[in-house]
């Protein structure tokens, strides 16, 4: 299981994404993000693995969080 540290960003492409911008460089289309986590310019660490499928609006690799927190 990987851990990722960001920020997290909405974007208005494809009518709405959100996308986890990582401490490594890299951007994330975060799955199973709980809800109450949603909030723009929030620093999250989560927990998961990243997927071979392609994320809407093309803004990063899909990650599967299997647990997350606010920092």
């Amino acid at each position: 299981m990987e851990k990722l540290k960001g920020t997290l960003h909405h974007s208005e492409l494809e009518g709405g994404v959100w996308v986890l911008a990582a401490d490594n460089g890299r951007q994330y289309h975060l799955e199973g993000l709980p809800q109450a986590l949603y909030r723009e310019g929030a620093r999250l660490e989560v927990q998961g693995q990243e997927s071979s499928q392609m994320s809407l609006g093309m803004m990063g690799a899909v990650f599967q969080v299997r647990s997350a927190r606010s920092l």
